[in-house]
């Protein structure tokens, strides 16, 4: 099984719904590999500058099903998934004031050719910015990108990476195909910006998809959640 590892886009991104008000730190934390063989044992850490001095709580939910899976004191946690799938991976953090805030990323389990891992940044004027990073694992041939395009925010691509881009309004989702095979170690990026409106923390959902011996499509890995 061929990994990867995740590199953080900033060391603090600081999205409006995960930083608790009057506090100087956020919910957010990163994971060693967010594609791992299954039974392979992954390490989420929170990360340090997002925290201040005192004392923590953490809540894991590993498959977001509302259930805590572990809660503890240590800023790091180590978990391993049994099973191929997507996962959506939930903290929830509590300082020793009571406030407390959430994050939300996705883990791709299994063997893949290839997978898609987003990162989002606010920009000073209150826009995200979001960068979506496509790892090739061996050659695929028609790869293609599908990106909900949240309601309630503009959407603004920024750098199609190459590909052949289409805005379907109709099912608010925003397409790329490249049209090129893309061969095992190719790296592409794939940027865009959302312009929020209104309130309320939007779910971020898109796909990565190419032919391998018939056509697979694996869930984007990385950040799940914005809110303006």
């Amino acid at each position: 099984m061929k990994r990867s590892t995740f590199v953080p886009l900033v060391a603090a991104a600081i999205v409006g719904a995960f930083f608790v008000a009057g506090c100087a730190w956020e919910a957010d934390f990163e994971a060693s590999n967010f594609q791992p063989a299954v039974n392979e044992l992954i390490t989420f850490d929170i990360c340090e500058p997002c925290l201040d001095d005192g004392d923590y709580r953490f809540e894991w939910d590993f498959n977001n099903d509302g259930a805590v899976d572990l809660e503890t004191d240590d800023p790091s946690a180590s978990y391993a998934f049994d099973a191929e799938g997507f996962y959506e991976v939930r903290l929830t953090m509590f300082d020793d004031q009571g406030r407390w805030g959430t994050r939300l990323k996705g883990v791709l389990v299994g063997e893949y050719p290839a997978f898609a891992l987003r990162e989002t940044v606010e920009q000073g004027d209150g826009t995200i910015f979001v960068l979506i990073t496509i790892t090739v694992r061996e050659a695929i041939t028609a790869p293609g990108l599908e990106e909900g395009m949240p309601r309630g925010w503009q959407f603004e691509l920024l750098d199609g990476g190459g590909a052949i881009t289409n805005a379907n309004a109709a099912d608010r989702v925003f397409e790329a195909l490249w049209g090129s095979q893309l061969e095992g170690g190719e790296e592409l990026t794939f940027s865009y910006r959302l312009h929020p409106a209104g309130a309320g923390v939007t779910v971020l959902d898109g796909a990565l998809s190419g032919m391998v011996d018939g056509r697979f499509v694996a869930a984007i890995c990385g950040e799940l959640e914005v809110e303006p």
